[in-house]
């Protein structure tokens, strides 16, 4: 199987979920400050609030680990042109 096929979905998916994740918690503090208004339900976050966009932030980060490792792994063997 070539190096790019597994990397190449991780590559578009990771910062997509890492960017999703900051923007949402960003979203909650200002939710949580009042700077913008909720206009369904009650008003309250709660804890879905939090723990959303710190599981896709947690996913993303996780997810680039991983491919880093990957790539570092299935180096051909005497490849110091690629170091990363």
């Amino acid at each position: 199987m070539p190096r790019w096929l597994p990397l190449t979905p991780v590559w578009l998916i990771a910062p997509t979920f890492v960017l999703y994740g900051i923007g949402s918690l960003g979203y909650v503090l200002l939710l949580l400050t009042g700077v913008v208004t909720w206009r369904g339900g009650d008003g309250d976050v709660g804890l879905i609030g939090f723990a959303q966009p710190i599981s896709f932030t947690g996913y993303g980060l996780a997810l680039t680990i991983a491919a880093v490792s990957y790539r570092l792994r299935t180096r051909p063997a005497g490849s110091a042109a690629d170091p990363c």
